[in-house]
């Protein structure tokens, strides 16, 4: 029990604000950080990539057993035994990962959620008009979009995921169980399946390693990484940046929960913690700044 002023007494209790927290910024000024990703979706993320990343070394040493980074594999004893035992082990986890993200799609508020955010609009395809022109430079200067909780590109990759995650499953159990599928097919079948899965191979490599890890790394306005995916938590400028619209969304409810929190408590109910000082940057963040500064001019740059 906690004692008023006045001497009256009250409940004390503790009203949460489970997406907004508040951080110091390296000017000393106070920023928000705002919930991207809950424990569960970190750790499905993790899952998805620690058997991604086996399945693509796994199966690509199968199909160049000579290069050099395969060495490591086949000096073993064994060793291309052992990797194609990993192999169907990473491919199995895989489809019980998917298994598990559709129940928690299907059987979870958030999850129903995230379905719904991921749905492609009308608005999606405008946004990619939008920044074709901003990236040919036919807006000048480029013009601020506002996107939703998932953007485009987004919405892109988890499709091409879903597409990506179906192909492989079938065709890779097509090619596991060879002797049980030509009993029932003819050899072309067979053939073909191994050619889709080897070119969706590629296809799903290239596609982390150009776009998504571009948009999560190697772009300069979110260097040195997005860190969502490791703490859950985006700052309010990235917000800005990527999620416009949803961010506009969090401020309105941030400001009924802190209004309904004053009138109950007297005091909001966010946490304040420090954030990392980024004074003093490496050389290779002071040459990230740079290239993001010149993203920045070359984005605001009206033409002559």
């Amino acid at each position: 029990m906690t004692v008023n002023p006045d001497g009256r007494q009250r409940d004390n209790f503790k009203v949460q604000i489970s997406n907004i927290k508040l951080g110091r910024t390296e000017k000393g000024s106070m920023a928000k950080k705002y919930l991207r990703m809950t424990w569960n979706e970190r750790a499905q993320h993790l899952n998805l990539f620690i058997n991604f990343t086996i399945l693509v070394i796994t199966g690509f040493a199968l199909k160049y057993p000579e290069a050099f980074w395969v060495e490591p594999i086949t000096d073993v004893p064994l060793g291309m035994t052992f990797r194609g035992i990993l192999h169907r082990l990473s491919g199995v986890a895989i489809v019980f990962l998917g298994g598990y993200h559709v129940l928690y799609l299907i059987f979870t508020e958030r999850g129903r959620g995230i379905l719904k955010g991921m749905i492609p609009s009308l608005k999606d395809a405008l946004d990619l008009w939008e920044t074709l022109k901003n990236n040919f430079f036919i807006n000048r200067p480029a013009k601020n979009l506002k996107m939703g909780r998932f953007n485009f590109r987004e919405k892109f990759e988890y499709v091409g995921l879903i597409w990506g995650t179906l192909v492989m499953t079938v065709t890779g159990f097509i090619l596991w169980f060879k002797e049980a599928w030509l009993t029932i097919f003819p050899m072309w079948t067979y053939d073909a399946a191994r050619a889709i899965h080897f070119y969706e191979a590629i296809l799903a490599t290239l596609t982390i390693i150009v776009w998504h890890f571009y948009s999560v790394i190697f772009n300069p306005d979110v260097y040195p990484m997005n860190w969502a995916w490791i703490t859950g938590e985006m700052t309010e400028h990235e917000m800005e940046l990527e999620h416009g619209l949803e961010l506009e969304k969090l401020k309105a409810e941030e400001k009924k929960t802190l209004v309904k929190a004053d009138e109950q408590t007297g005091s909001p109910g966010a946490q304040i913690y420090p954030m990392r000082d980024a004074g003093n940057r490496s050389p290779v963040g002071r040459i990230y700044g740079t290239v993001r500064d010149l993203n920045k001019n070359i984005k605001d740059w009206k033409g002559g």
